[in-house]
């Protein structure tokens, strides 16, 4: 079996993406760090303390944020986001962390992959990688010196 078959990233297309900042942070709207929430091609997630990653809500507020004082700020080209695919697909993070360990009681976390600061998202049927647009040249190819394939 080839590394293409074992392992394999799939870009996600992002159509808008906006950051929420609250100052006070969101655990009083009901949202604790490492939240996720993926609908279809919206996806949601408590990525930073007092910070949510909001991506391709065609600009709906989530209802995390709907009672909360917020700032907003599109973001949209700043994040790139891959689907890790396949029998290993863990196998490429543990150069940098041990996934299970990072997502336990979670559904997202923010790490560092080869160098490259990342939100890995539990997601149903195949793991997601979140990752600044100006990394994301950086992170395939050096998951692909691993010999990870990058759509």
């Amino acid at each position: 079996m080839s590394a293409q078959e074992q392992w394999r990233l799939e870009a996600i297309n992002v159509t808008d993406c906006v950051e929420w900042h609250v100052a006070a942070g969101f655990t009083e709207h009901g949202v604790h760090p490492g939240f996720a929430l993926i609908e279809n091609d919206s996806r949601i997630f408590h990525f930073a303390p007092r910070y949510l990653l909001v991506i391709n809500q065609q600009g709906t507020t989530p209802a995390a944020a709907a009672t909360a004082e917020a700032i907003t700020v599109d973001v949209t080209g700043k994040w790139c986001g891959y689907r890790l695919h396949g029998s290993r697909a863990r196998d490429v993070l543990a150069a940098g962390t041990h996934a299970n360990l990072v997502l336990k009681g979670r559904a997202c976390s923010s790490l560092s992959v080869v160098d490259c600061p990342v939100v890995l998202v539990r997601a149903a049927g195949a793991d997601e990688v979140w990752v600044p647009a100006i990394y994301a040249e950086s992170l395939c190819h050096s998951l692909n010196k691993m010999e990870l394939c990058c759509d």
